[in-house]
Parts: structure tokens; C-alpha cells; sequence
């Protein structure tokens, strides 16, 4: 953000600038605490990376001073005698003396359009996906990562670097990179358009979203997977068994990141159990005589290949492989660094042992 371009000095007294122009609008000199929005033209050396002379934007407050977006892209303050506010002016309204007739009419009219106004003036908060996050969006943490941020607190969002992540102010007016921490990313919207009935978000073929009313289960995960939907529908794959099936638009709204990886979890667990019982067995119910794969073949003569003799406990087994030297020792290896080659029950050479 930095400092603003574009500021244009609209009237001076005594040397001192006392009203500007930004974006259009118009800013008068005010005194007092500092306001979100304001603008803070700088007006000593004693900030560490603002330029004096310079204008920049109000992106918080912390102790009625201003915090703002500095040169390098980190979040300032300093203290009231270093700079100068100004804010915006408003556009004048008429009164409600003004507006209001004795026509019964007019004053049913007055009350309808307070009613709209006051129902645009409330905020609303709509998730999104955190890949569409811009500056002015919102995070919001479930679960504070620290003790400056709060759970459930809406923290807006004052720039996304280079690697795609949000940078907000945390509670202590200091810049923070929500870089591996878990949240999810908020638009604001008024509740008039919030409440209206929603446009399908367009999503392509390879994109993640989320069922919600009907068609396959609520909350499954699906993969958008060939570009054959209708008009009103999209052809979509579930993540957890592979189905397949045509899912209205209206029922599908974009998964976030943790969504998807959970799912994608879920099938490969789902994959697995289905493998082992596809032979008789519970996951990882290892028999003697099983073969079996070591992820680490450097330790095995055999490239990692071993045969179960026993379940030591519940997470290692006793396997015999050649060593070094090829002679067969026992190992005992985890389950989790397993995998099953050949169950017992397949093995040619135990035929006669049964």
C-alpha cells in the first residue's frame, strides 16, 4: 500500500495544507483521535520507513493513533505530534424536516427508504476461498494461533504477498503472515445482497466444492471432473468412492483447502481398508508368513523384503530378512513402514505347510 499517489493539496492556511482531494473525494484537517480511513500525512522524520510529506492511509487504530502501511510493507505508528489527520468529508443530506411532507404518502415513503438503508448499512461476512483473498478481505481464526489474535475475530486483510497469504493487523496494531496457520477468508457484503438469491459460483473441470442440499450427501466433496455439465448442472466425481453423477449448480459452493485434504484422507483410508478386505483382513492385520515391503531397502540385503515371524505389539512387527552379509536376521519394524507384498495364504512355497 505505501504512501498514496494521487493526493492533491485543495487549500492552505498559514503555509499549512488544510483540505485535500484523494480518489475523488474531499479531505478536510481534523484534530482528535484518528479514524479507520483517514488519511495521515507525515510530518516529522521520526517514523522508521514513512516518507515525511507523504500521505498514507489509516488501516487501524491502536491508542487513538493511526496505523498505517509503510514503504517496506509493514504495519506503522508513531506517536500524535508526527503526523496530521485528515478525514473525509461527507456529503451533505437534507434533513428529515426537509424530507418529511404532510402527505401521508411522503411519510410512508421516508420510512421505507430508512428501512433500506439501514438494512445496507449492516455488514454480513461471506466465506470464500482463501485462493480469491484479496486486500479488504476478512480472516477469521476458529482457534487463535496466539495470544494477539482472537478467536472469531474478524481481521481485515491489508495485503496478500507473493506465496498467496494474507498479511492482517493483529490485536497489538502489528503486521501478521498467516502463512501455515488454520482460517478461512471472509467478504464483506450488505444483507440485501447477501440475502438475495445467490448466483452458482462458476466453478471448471479440476475444481474442488462442496454438496450442500441433496444430491450426493451434504457435505461431500466432489471433483468437477469433465466439462459435460448442462446449463443448470455440472458432471462431478465424489473424492471418497469415485461416483459419478450430475450435480445442480445450485447445490455446489467451492471447498476450501482443509476440506478437500480431509476428504482426499478419507479415500485413501477408505482405499486401503477395501485392499485388505478384498483378502480377509482388517488394515494392517499382518500374518507370519506375510511378505512384506520396508520402506528403507538400504537396510535389507533383499531390497526391503522380509517375512513376518510375529506381531510384537500393537504397532511393530518381527520380520526375518538378509543382512548385509546374507544372513537372515530378525528386525522389528513399525507397521507404518510396511507394506503387504504377498499374504501367506497366496504363497506357492507354504502350499505344504497348510
Amino acid at each position: 500500500m505505501a504512501k498514496l499517489e494521487g493526493v492533491k493539496t485543495l487549500d492552505m492556511v498559514n503555509g499549512e495544507i488544510t483540505k485535500v482531494s484523494y480518489e475523488g473525494a474531499e479531505y478536510e484537517r481534523v484534530e482528535g483521535g484518528a479514524q479507520k480511513g483517514d488519511l495521515v500525512l507525515i510530518t516529522d522524520g521520526s517514523w522508521c520507513d514513512a516518507t515525511k510529506g507523504e500521505f498514507y492511509l489509516s488501516v487501524g487504530i491502536i491508542a487513538k493513533d493511526p496505523m498505517i502501511v509503510d514503504d517496506i510493507d509493514e504495519v506503522d505508528r508513531n506517536y500524535d505530534e508526527s503526523y496530521v489527520l485528515f478525514r473525509k468529508v461527507s456529503a451533505s443530506q437534507p434533513s428529515l424536516e426537509d424530507r418529511v411532507s404532510t402527505n401521508e404518502k411522503d411519510i410512508e415513503a421516508l420510512k421505507s427508504d430508512f428501512a433500506a438503508l439501514k438494512i445496507e448499512a449492516v455488514p454480513k461476512y461471506v466465506r470464500i476461498a482463501k485462493s480469491e483473498a484479496k486486500a479488504g478481505d476478512y480472516v477469521k481464526f476458529d482457534e487463535a494461533p496466539c495470544g494477539y489474535l482472537t478467536a472469531g475475530k474478524y481481521y481485515e486483510i491489508y495485503r496478500v504477498d507473493d506465496c498467496g497469504d494474507p498479511i492482517i493487523v493483529d490485536d497489538e496494531g502489528d503486521g501478521f503472515d498467516t502463512y501455515g496457520e488454520v482460517f478461512e477468508v471472509y467478504r464483506k457484503v450488505s444483507v440485501a445482497s447477501a440475502e438475495a438469491d445467490p448466483k452458482p459460483e462458476r466453478l471448471k473441470v479440476g475444481d474442488y466444492a462442496k454438496v450442500v442440499n441433496a444430491a450426493f450427501n451434504d457435505e461431500d466433496i466432489v471433483e468437477i471432473s469433465e466439462d459435460r455439465g448442462t446449463i443448470s448442472s455440472k458432471f462431478a466425481r465424489r473424492i471418497i468412492d469415485g461416483k459419478t453423477q450430475y450435480v445442480p449448480k445450485r447445490e455446489l459452493v467451492r471447498a476450501t483447502d482443509e476440506e478437500v485434504a480431509e476428504a482426499k484422507r478419507k479415500q485413501a483410508e477408505e482405499e486401503e481398508r477395501k485392499r485388505w478386505a478384498a483378502i480377509g483382513r482388517e488394515v494392517d492385520e499382518y500374518k507370519k508368513g506375510d511378505i512384506v515391503a520396508y520402506d528403507d531397502p538400504v537396510w535389507f540385503e533383499t531390497s526391503g523384503f522380509g517375512e513376518v515371524v510375529r506381531r510384537r505389539n500393537e504397532r511393530a512387527i518381527v520380520i526375518e530378512a538378509l543382512d548385509n552379509y546374507g544372513y537372515v536376521k530378525r528386525y522389528t519394524v513399525p507397521i507404518d513402514r510396511l507394506k503387504l507384498i504377498t499374504p501367506a495364504e497366496a504363497r506357492f512355497d507354504r502350499k505344504d505347510d497348510e
